[in-house]
């Protein structure tokens, strides 16, 4: 895996340019680079979860902050989920068949949702408080922008678990999300909290040597979401971008064409989730609404 500051500095090795100027606009490039690579590749990995609580009256939920495009909502009643079709026109008609304000139609069982800029509506509103609403979506990634950290060393990361202690204060809230790599160990583990400044847990088990009262080095640094496979492919976009703008057609059109390239087997990638080759089609998902218990 390459971290944000190993794919700048690949930029300024490759070009030779290690001018602020240009180091400011890799870093723009690269950004620009992994979020056109999102756009074709629509993966798991690229999807979040967030839940909400449903409110006697409401109709109008917020999206979560990071939401780009909602993939499907789901009310929880009763241990029973019940999915919600999506809205399938455009909003004069919704605006038609809500009135355009709180609806005064209600129902435990929303049979649309449709989505506005911030929020996302019911329709019916809901009837009873406090059943949970479970949203899955696809992510808006933000910008990369931290530069790696390796103020500190590790004191202890047992084999098969996921607490990580440092010997000094350097975890920050802000790490979370980020990857850890014991230097000596080499693989990078994604860190899903932070518990204080010298304890932060990681989102799978650690599966290297255990340190025990120790002093290894590690590095945190910022990932962006692509594949393994595909995490310098922002780089080639960046020197195109560069070479354009150095008008160097000759080096321009190699970066070009060796991103269009990477770029192709990106979403070939995307159409596989596992490694089994055999592409599934026709498969049918069975929708509660359609077999609905003591509706009323």
């Amino acid at each position: 895996m390459k971290s944000f500051e190993d794919l700048y500095e690949d930029c300024q090795t490759q070009s030779s340019d290690t001018d602020a100027t240009t180091l400011t606009f890799f870093k723009s490039k690269l950004n620009e680079a992994i979020k056109k690579a999102y756009a074709v590749l629509n993966a798991e990995w690229f999807y979040d979860s967030a839940t909400d609580l449903t409110v006697d009256g409401d109709e109008s939920y917020p999206l979560p902050f990071n939401c780009e495009r909602v993939h499907s909502i789901k009310v929880t009643i009763s241990s029973r989920d019940y999915v919600v079709t999506e809205f399938p026109r455009g909003e004069n008609e919704w605006l038609a068949l809500t009135g355009g304000a709180t609806s005064a139609t209600e129902s435990n069982y929303p049979t649309y949702y449709f989505v506005k800029r911030d929020t996302y509506e019911f329709y019916p509103a809901s009837s009873t408080s406090g059943y949970t609403i479970t949203m899955r979506y696809k992510i808006d990634p933000k910008d990369l922008t931290a530069t790696d950290s390796t103020t500190s060393t590790i004191k202890t990361l047992t084999n098969s678990d996921t607490t990580v202690t440092s010997n000094a204060a350097a975890f920050t809230a802000a790490m979370v999300g980020r990857f850890l790599k014991i230097d000596d160990d080499g693989d990078w583990y994604r860190i899903a909290s932070f518990t204080s400044t010298t304890v932060i847990e990681l989102a799978r088990e650690f599966g290297g040597t255990s340190i025990a009262a120790g002093t290894s080095a590690y590095t945190i640094g910022e990932m962006s979401l692509l594949p393994n496979s595909f995490q310098e492919m922002s780089i080639d976009y960046a020197l195109y971008r560069y070479y354009l703008q150095k008008e160097n057609s000759a080096k321009a059109g190699e970066y070009k064409a060796i991103w269009e390239e990477n770029l192709k087997k990106l979403k070939e990638y995307g159409s596989n989730l596992t490694t089994s080759g055999v592409l599934v089609e026709d498969v049918y998902i069975r929708n509660y609404n359609d077999y609905p218990l003591g509706l009323s």
